[in-house]
This record gives structure tokens, sequence and C-alpha cells, in this order.
């Protein structure tokens, strides 16, 4: 009788010990909350993640995608790390074009630190400036011709982005007047205004570019590549992206040389190539709130490494951006964010003069 009695409560209590836990997702839908407008660079990346993404969750979730543009890519930033709309319960995840400008200064428009969230991956990612042939009499030949310009309208996101302080660092290294037209939304509407000739330079990531500037603003003749931004090489010198460079899109400081017979120096081009290197070893990052549960971020972490070996991602992606995907795992982050940590206060200061927060 006692050995059926013992045998009864092993066989009751074996389910409890070995069967699997519920995986996290499962049943649940995920959203990917995008921090530009639809169209843009960003959504046009995180819809290849909706495709393929989910297979790799444990519970295979429907992932849908929730844009949220605004204040240069702060707005959603804002709502997935204060909870504004958004519960911290790991059903959100952040899929943003990070802003390399506003940690470095403590910009008050973004209300939350990285430290707020906890990182899934991340992805590098290459930038550069195009501007329309015409912005000189006779038209641009050669990408330094443009220091010629009498007039440029440079256009943007926010005075506060990434892409805007980047576009008037290089403006007033090169010795340029110009004027910022600013709040669009995306590539597309910015791209809409210079066909328009309401703008006539501005930048771009690489995916955007090879996607959408270069069918309709290179393709076309209206305008033609300048220069891409640099990062801080292995001799800690500034270097490119090489396939662009076979494409005869040099970097900005070879650009420069050509122009006036010297490098850039000075403490504005280094803040703009702390500020360039910072923003291609993360250009896009995947994050939970820091308040969402272990069990999401594990969960995502394993989804998002798998698709660094994910055959049918890295082709969709490649199809999608004429690019193949350069993914950071969230372990290689770290330094980068303890380099932001560290930044020095004159470049700071240098930053935060040219958004207007000094």
């Amino acid at each position: 009788m006692l050995r059926s009695l013992l045998a009864a409560g092993l066989l009751l209590s074996a389910p409890v010990s070995t069967l699997a836990q519920t995986p996290f997702y499962q049943g649940k839908v995920l959203t990917l909350l995008i921090n530009y407008g639809v169209g843009g660079n960003a959504d046009i990346e995180a819809r290849v993640y909706q495709r393929h993404l989910g297979k790799h969750i444990a519970g295979k979730p429907d992932i849908i995608i929730q844009n949220a543009p605004g204040a240069g890519g702060f707005t959603a930033m804002n709502m997935l790390g204060l909870s504004i709309s958004v519960k911290p319960d790991g059903y959100t995840a952040g899929y943003f074009t990070t802003s390399a400008i506003a940690p470095l200064i403590d910009d008050p428009a973004l209300r939350v630190k990285m430290s707020d969230f906890t990182m899934i991956g991340g992805a590098r990612g290459w930038n550069l400036v195009y501007a329309r042939k015409d912005l000189i009499p006779g038209g641009i030949q050669k990408p330094e011709d443009f220091i010629k310009a009498k007039s440029v309208y440079l256009g943007g996101y926010s005075r506060a982005s990434s892409h805007d302080t980047r576009l008037r660092l290089a403006m007033e290294i090169f010795g340029m007047p110009y004027t910022v037209v600013t709040g669009f939304p995306g590539t597309a509407q910015i791209n809409k205004a210079m066909l328009q000739n309401e703008i006539n330079l501005s930048g771009t990531s690489l995916p955007g570019f090879m996607t959408q500037v270069t069918p309709q603003i290179i393709g076309t003749g209206v305008g033609m590549p300048l220069f891409q931004y640099p990062v801080v090489g292995k001799s800690g010198e500034p270097t490119g992206n090489p396939a662009l460079e076979r494409q005869g899109i040099e970097t900005m400081d070879k650009v420069y040389f050509k122009a006036f017979g010297k490098k850039p120096s000075g403490p504005k081009w280094e803040a703009l190539l702390l500020m360039s290197d910072i923003g291609t070893q993360m250009q896009r990052g995947l994050m939970l709130p820091k308040a969402a549960p272990k069990d999401a971020a594990e969960a995502l972490r394993a989804a998002f490494n798998a698709l660094a070996k994910d055959e049918s991602f890295i082709e969709d992606y490649k199809k999608v951006t004429s690019e193949e995907p350069d993914l950071v795992r969230a372990e290689e982050l770290a330094p980068l964010f303890e380099r932001i940590a560290k930044v020095d206060p004159a470049v700071k200061k240098i930053l935060r003069e040219s958004i207007g927060n000094e």
C-alpha cells in the first residue's frame, strides 16, 4: 500500500518538474515600435524583421508594426522608455534609429537614457550626403565642387537629431552658408522636397540611399552623392565603407582635402567624427524597456542572434535594402555605451552649441 502511494505521488509530481515552461510569447502578439514614419529607412528595415524574427522566437508570436514618428525619433523612444501608452510587459519592443548626439549631450528632448532600456541587439549602418547637381551654376561635376554653392538648403528631421547635427557640422567645417529646413518625417518626404527644389542637400543611411535616393534622385540625374561620413579606423585615422569607395563615394575628409589641400581639423571635426563613429556602430537598435520581463529579453535576444545565420532573412534584407545586414549582439554594444559615458566635455560643448542647448 505504501509503495502504491509513493508511486502515485511520484507520478503526480513528475509533470510539475519535467514539463517545459510555456514560452513567454506563445499565443501573443509582439509589436515593433518604429520611431520614424512609414516608408522611411527604419520602417523598411523593420518590416524585414517583422517577416523573419517571429519564427526564431519561442512561441512564434505574430509581429505587427506601429509607427510613432516625431521629435527626430525621440517620441517613440520616450513612449517606450517611460511607458507612455506602452506597458513594459515585453509585448512591445522598439526598433529605433538611435541618436548619436542625444546621449552624448544629455539632450532634455530625449527624456530617457540608454540605461532605461534592455538591449536586444543592434545593426551597424553607414551614412552619406547627397545634393542636387544644380546646387552651383553649371552643375556639380565633382563632389568638391559643391563648396562653390552660395545658398544651401538642408533637409532634416529635427534640430536635435544626429542627422541634422551632422549636416550642420559638415557645412560649418566646409565653411558653407546654409539654411536648415527641418521637420520631415522620413526620407521619402525629404526626397520629394528635393525633387521640387525646396531643399538641395541632405543625408541618408545606406539602405535609404540604395532603395530611395538612387532611383529617385541619382538615377534621374537630379542629384549626386557628395561624400560618406567616416568612422575611426583601427589606426585611429578616418576610414570609410570600402563598397562605397569602390562606387567613387569618398569619405568627407578626402573630399575636404581635394577642396582645400589639407585635412579637416579642430573641435567641430572631432565632434563630427565621434558622432559618426558612434552612429555607424549602432545605427539601429532593438530594445525593450528596462522593466520588461527577463524571459522576454532572453527570448528576443536568442531570436535576434539567430537572424545572423538565417539565409532567408539575409536574402530578403539584401533584396529590400541592397545591402547585407550587419548585426551586433547585445554584449558587443556594452563598450559603445561606456564610450558615450566618457565623452570629452569639450566635445559635449560643441554638440550642445550646435543644437542650441548651450
